[in-house]
């Protein structure tokens, strides 16, 4: 795949007993029964901040199968996390992110256009109590802003501002 930098690219949704078990070796003991069956390809050579407001009562998994080294950023977080072959990050899809290079800390499109793609297997984590409680998730406040679709996310910066 060419011309894709920036974009997180689905590759196609598939199910795989071998791909579940390793993932789930993979996961602490409590999460485990919180994996959902279904996982999709995902690859990007680089990626511009945004949410993933479209999955919803889930966090999201990205487990990198091959590409360069990279981090995945949470600018409102402060918050950078390995993301090259054979690391694993689980967050909350809501919350803006970008798949950058090492120490970057802004999306430049110009330097990502010729970079090899990063291929991750995406899945999802219910969120039970045993998931709640491991990372400290209370129950939605009645009335709190959620960051969602209708959040505007600065692509270069992961600036955030309500539409």
């Amino acid at each position: 795949m060419t011309g894709a930098s920036g974009k997180v690219l689905s590759a196609g949704a598939f199910s795989s007993d071998i791909e579940r078990r390793c993932l789930a070796d993979a996961l602490p003991v409590q999460l485990r029964a919180a994996l959902r069956p279904r996982f999709e390809w995902y690859c990007c050579a680089g990626a511009y901040f945004h949410n993933d407001a479209h999955y919803s009562n889930v966090l999201f998994g990205a487990w990198c199968m091959q590409g360069p080294k990279r981090e995945v950023v949470f600018p409102r977080l402060s918050i950078r996390t390995p993301a090259g072959p054979g690391n694993l990050v689980v967050f909350d899809p809501f919350e803006p992110h970008a798949v950058l290079r090492l120490g970057d800390r802004h999306y430049e499109h110009e330097r990502y256009e010729t970079d090899a793609m990063s291929v991750f297997i995406g899945f999802e984590l219910e969120l039970s109590i045993p998931v709640r409680r491991l990372f400290g998730i209370a129950e939605p406040v009645a009335g709190a802003m959620e960051l969602s679709s209708r959040v505007r996310i600065n692509a270069q910066t992961g600036a955030t501002t309500i539409a």
